[in-house]
């Protein structure tokens, strides 16, 4: 998957799959483009909020990079510029591409941009949008089947073996297609790829424990754990194979 990168209006930046190079404008960065044009289909809550829009029969999710925690009380959605390449959303691009060579399931990424003003920049990211899928959150307090849960281990260890540090692994970040029971992981913002150890892998693992424990009402908690353990097993079972 090639890329194209475009300088526009002179401080903002955009990286596009190599196919829509003459398509992608500054514009499609703007939820009140697709609004104004009637494409754009709604929205998903989380940190700030992405957009569902669509060009042509290709429907895609914005989302604009807003900052978490404390430092959004004082910085909503601006970040240090060091250099280009080192923006979150060329990052992401970037990563997402890889990680579509290597075969992971993952959204295809779109385009990406980067706005420089001052020592700061702003970034949108546009990624293509999985249809027919359910986030994990949503089953948590549900009689889930477990073999989905399963399969949400064999996954992560697939990423893991690849060495893919995703840096926000909870609830909220796993899809699961309604059909197959296939599983994606998604929002790969400041996520990366590095060498295969014990010690983030088991880091992930307990963060995803946690937001599950956080999403999981009283009457789930029993069985959910249960499903938990089998989760695990699947993990570490994926994880062995060489």
């Amino acid at each position: 998957m090639s890329e194209s990168l475009v300088k526009k209006s002179g401080t903002c930046w955009i990286i596009a799959k190599d196919e829509l190079k003459d398509d992608v404008t500054a514009e499609w960065f703007d939820d009140k483009f697709w609004l104004n044009n009637g494409r754009l289909l709604g929205a998903s809550s989380g940190r700030g909020s992405a957009w569902m829009v669509k060009s042509g029969n290709t429907k895609m999710m914005l989302r604009h990079y807003y900052r978490g925690g404390v430092p959004a009380k004082f910085n909503k959605d601006k970040y240090f510029w060091s250099s280009l390449d080192k923006t979150r959303s060329f990052k992401e691009f970037r990563l997402l591409q890889k990680l579509q060579q290597l075969e992971l399931p993952t959204p295809q990424p779109v385009a990406a941009q980067s706005c420089k003003k001052g020592l700061f920049y702003q970034a949108n990211i546009l990624i293509e949008y999985i249809p027919n899928t359910q986030v994990f959150s949503q089953l948590l307090n549900t009689d889930s089947n477990i073999e989905i849960w399963n399969s949400i281990g064999k996954t992560i260890a697939l990423f893991h073996q690849k060495g893919v540090y995703h840096a926000d692994l909870n609830a909220h970040n796993i899809l699961i297609e309604n059909e197959t029971n296939k599983i994606y992981l998604i929002d790969f913002d400041n996520c990366s790829i590095k060498n295969p150890k014990k010690s983030w892998q088991k880091a992930n693992l307990k963060r995803l424990k946690r937001s599950i424990d956080k999403l999981t009402d009283e009457s789930h908690q029993t069985e959910n754990h249960k499903k938990w353990k089998s989760l695990k097993q699947s993990y570490f079972s994926a994880l062995n194979v060489s």
